[in-house]
């Protein structure tokens, strides 16, 4: 096609050749139809609401992470989603974009590889896979929230609410506990709330965590605003959740993560409102079901506790109601609408001199006391560093106690790191050799209840040193998506930013809790907590290239971009099956154990020595399946061999008081030597002087002596034969069995 051009005041002319303009019609735009079906998932609500299925089937699944056999399935699927992310990510991500979130990345990798080194110097190297494969997952989704962040990063919103939504349904379930006592937990005993996830402080922990998401989602500007009226009643619900576990580890993880969502938020005002509406109305009901003698004392009949939930129920049902009208009302309101800048600090002012008078108040109330303020002090001090100080009530008092065995506890991980200091006695050992390290105390307890001395007692200083590492790794990434310092200063007015802060806030509320408890081994806080991390990290500065000025050239998939991402590709395949293939193998030799049992139970012997033998070979780590096939050689009268297979499990574990002591129980009560009995039974004594297991075989192998030698002496000796001395005809334990080697 040609154009014609036209001097000033003269007629068109005809260019010439040169001049010409030619103009190459565009091939018609091809326009991808999305897949039936699939066109929901362009929207978040439904990546949200999968996120909190997951996040709830977790919590009810895992309980609290100690059972093999109820954690391994969401250790599996969360490993399998997070390497599918990552494969996505590889293959459709943004490849323009920087690799935010490698120095944390790396720096968890690091702690995966010397959790797993430290298998081959375990005092329990079946133990130590197992904590391997529990760490192996956290890492896999935390890199798998670094993939998402690079992937979806405008699906920021889907994060928090589908953690918020999920655990909020895992709180009121916990609640529905108390309220439907014969439904949910008829033989419960104890009054402190430890439903759905068996541990009172992990309860206390998720309702931690789920109130600082409940403080953004009830003041975030996006999104539909009538639904921010939920956030009310879902605070009330935290709030009384955090009082009925009498938690005070999460009740410090709450006040701080609150605080720093309050340093960071950009509505305050409006989460002071929110805290002093819903919180207020939380702390009512908790104050409630404290002054109920059926709801807050232990060992209560399953009728009164029938008849307090009944009425809890419906105090709550009423609070709920009448916090969503005034959510409502708020929302819809104007309240904020006429405040200037300078009034809203004035006011912020006032309330941080209230905040202020509290502890001055405080001082002054220990001060006027019967011991004044320095004997109050050094009381409390003591009542919180004297490891022989009894531990607070298991009631509402506990609340207000300075009281608790984790001095205890911690000088018990203390002396177990200093057997070795450098890289610890293995993960997890802690808790298989306690009974070693508690002296005179027969308190026995399978954690440190503390992310320091748990840490240096599993894995000596390199562990705590590397897990610091990627704790500031991260601080420094959240520091970063946060606008503190990077390329995105000046983003605090971002709807983006105030969910990073509730994200950075609720990492930081489960970190008090596991600073001072074992919170971090239970998937249903770890694993959601993980993603956040993760998407911190790998978000960081994505914000900034997330809507660049100018369009960026589209990516060119040619036959090089196909070799080197799909060889990536590969790589994190292979790696998802390894890591699965780890995860599994202890949890199907268990199931082969349990079913070697019972077919050992149900008299099928050759099935039963098969399922055994299987179980030995797939986790040869573990001493069950020795023990396991013991009992099939037992059966069959061959107790040469069983006792062979309880002198190999002894070897896997030889620092392990249970080894020696089930060993002489065999002797015992199966082998009938009691001299090899006492012999054993000893070891285990002298390596831990508190086993009420070894002390009882040592007395019973005594007495059975004592039994033989008593009716030796009374029967007469035959001709030409000498009578053999006491316990001569004992057979002498193995090489090795005379000592207690050290962890």
């Amino acid at each position: 096609m040609s154009t014609e051009t036209a001097p000033p005041g003269g007629h068109p002319t005809l260019p010439g050749p040169s001049a010409a303009t030619v103009v190459v019609p565009a091939p018609p735009r091809r326009v991808r139809r999305p897949l039936p079906g699939t066109a929901l998932l362009r929207y978040d609500a439904p990546w949200t609401v999968l996120l909190a299925a997951l996040v709830v089937w977790i919590g009810l699944s895992s309980d609290t992470g100690q059972d093999l056999q109820s954690t391994t399935p969401a250790l599996l699927v969360s490993t399998l989603l997070s390497g599918v992310i990552g494969v996505a990510a590889v293959l459709i991500g943004r490849s323009t974009s920087r690799p935010w979130g490698v120095g944390v990345a790396v720096a968890a990798v690091a702690v995966v590889l010397v959790t797993g080194a430290s298998i081959s110097w375990a005092v329990a190297p079946a133990t130590a896979w197992n904590e391997t494969n529990r760490v192996l997952t956290y890492l896999a989704v935390m890199l798998a929230g670094v993939a998402a962040a690079r992937t979806a990063p405008s699906r920021w919103a889907v994060l928090p609410t589908g953690i918020l939504l999920g655990t909020s349904v895992i709180l009121v379930l916990g609640l529905l506990a108390k309220v439907f006592p014969a439904t949910f937990e008829p033989d419960e005993i104890f009054a402190r709330l430890q439903q759905p996830l068996g541990y009172w402080n992990a309860v206390g922990a998720l309702a931690a965590v789920n109130a600082v998401l409940v403080l953004w989602f009830g003041t975030r500007r996006h999104g539909y605003r009538p639904l921010n009226a939920l956030a009310y009643p879902a605070l009330m619900i935290a709030v009384a959740v955090l009082l009925m576990s009498y938690s005070r580890g999460a009740l410090l993880a709450f006040g701080i993560g609150v605080a720093f969502w309050l340093l960071l938020a950009p509505r305050r005002l409006h989460s002071l409102l929110l805290l002093g509406v819903g919180g207020v109305a939380g702390v009512f009901v908790g104050i409630w079901a404290f002054a109920n003698t059926a709801l807050s004392t232990d060992a209560v009949l399953l009728a009164a506790r029938e008849s307090s939930g009944t009425q809890l129920g419906v105090l709550l049902l009423g609070t709920i109601l009448l916090l969503l009208v005034l959510g409502m009302a708020i929302e819809f309101s104007l309240l904020f609408a006429g405040i200037q800048r300078h009034e809203r600090r004035r006011i912020g002012a006032l309330i941080l001199c209230l905040a202020a008078l509290v502890p001055v108040a405080g001082t002054g109330m220990l001060a006027t006391s019967e011991r004044g303020l320095g004997g109050s002090l050094s009381h409390a001090w003591k009542q919180l560093t004297d490891p022989e100080t009894s531990g607070p009530a298991s009631d509402p008092t506990r609340l207000g106690a300075v009281g608790s065995q984790r001095s205890l506890y911690w000088s018990q991980a203390f002396n177990v790191y200093r057997v070795q200091p450098t890289r610890g006695v293995g993960a997890g050992g802690f808790g298989v050799i306690q009974d070693r390290a508690r002296g005179a105390n027969p308190t026995i307890v399978e954690h440190a209840h503390g992310w320091v001395p748990q840490t240096l007692a599993d894995g000596g200083w390199t562990a705590l040193a590397l897990q610091a590492l990627l704790g500031i790794a991260w601080l420094l990434a959240a520091l970063r998506a946060l606008g503190v310092w990077g390329p995105l200063r000046g983003t605090r007015g971002d709807p983006e930013h105030a969910a990073t802060a509730a994200m950075v806030g609720a990492v930081v509320a489960l970190a008090v809790t596991a600073a001072i408890d074992w919170t971090w081994f239970i998937p249903a806080l770890m694993l959601p907590i993980a993603l956040l991390v993760g998407w911190g990290a790998g978000r960081g500065a994505e914000r900034a290239v997330a809507a660049p000025a100018t369009p960026t050239a589209p990516v060119v998939r040619d036959r090089r971009w196909w070799a080197t991402h799909g060889l990536v590709a590969a790589l994190l395949v292979v790696a998802t099956a390894a890591a699965l293939v780890s995860i599994a193998q202890p949890w199907r030799a268990e199931r082969l154990q349990d079913q070697a049992l019972e077919a050992l139970n149900a008299g099928d012997l050759p099935r039963a020595e098969a399922l055994a033998r299987d179980a030995a070979s797939i986790n040869p780590l573990s001493p069950r399946a020795e023990y396991s096939l013991a009992q099939v050689r037992v059966a069959q009268d061959r107790i040469a061999d069983a006792r062979e297979l309880h002198r190999r499990a002894t070897v896997l574990e030889p620092s392990v008081t249970t080894s020696w002591q089930r060993w002489a129980a065999f002797e015992l009560n199966v082998a009938d030597d009691p001299a090899a009995a006492l012999r054993l039974s000893g070891i285990a004594l002298k390596m831990a002087p508190t086993s009420q297991p070894a002390l009882r075989t040592a007395l019973a192998a005594q007495q059975a002596l004592a039994e033989r030698s008593a009716a030796a002496t009374d029967a007469p000796a035959p001709d030409g034969a000498d009578a053999a001395p006491d316990g001569a005809d004992a057979p002498a334990p193995d090489d090795g069995a005379d000592a207690a080697p050290a962890p």
